[in-house]
């Protein structure tokens, strides 16, 4: 039994570490309620994306093909209608596809931050949650027409504020 101990406790430093080293790494977006946060991150020589999310409800992620606002290629609400939802809409056709499934929701009682991944290929866009890209519960999205993304934004809807860290250099550490 003591070795057991002896072998816990440097697992229990080396998680402690990562998750403090992790944490210093990330940036913080923090918008308020029904506010544009104006922060796009260029994803354009990438087709996936690793983000987490902390709030009571509607977080939005926003693809674009640039900057302006009329460039807006496709919305994604997580935790929609008092985190009741998570959708992914097209902006051209306006036309969504949505899931109740608790896994894509945020956790609103813990306050703690939730990953979650997208991936986008020429004919197809995925939200899915956790570290791993294309692992678990997925909202999947085939693509009616073409965008070339480049941008990625976020931004809280009307009643609560939402935080986001879309850039974490520990997001590919495996679970000890």
């Amino acid at each position: 039994m003591p070795l057991q101990i002896l072998v816990s406790i440097p697992t229990v430093f080396v998680v402690i570490l990562i998750c403090l080293i992790c944490s210093l790494n990330g940036e913080i977006i923090s918008v308020e309620k029904g506010k544009t946060s104006g922060y796009y991150r260029n994803v354009e020589n990438v087709n996936e994306k690793v983000f987490w999310v902390r709030g009571y409800a509607d977080a939005f992620v926003t693809l674009f093909e640039d900057t302006r606002a009329t460039a807006e290629a496709y919305r994604i609400v997580i935790g929609g209608d008092s985190n009741s939802w998570t959708r992914i809409r097209a902006y051209h056709t306006r036309v969504v596809n949505q899931t109740s499934n608790a896994v894509l929701l945020l956790e609103p009682n813990t306050r703690k931050f939730k990953p979650f991944w997208i991936k986008w290929t020429s004919n197809s866009l995925v939200l899915g949650a956790g570290v791993n890209v294309g692992v678990g519960v997925t909202i999947r999205w085939n693509l009616s027409w073409s965008a070339t993304i480049r941008y990625i934004s976020v931004r809280a809807g009307r009643y609560y504020p939402v935080e986001f860290i879309l850039d974490l250099s520990c997001s590919k550490v495996p679970n000890l």
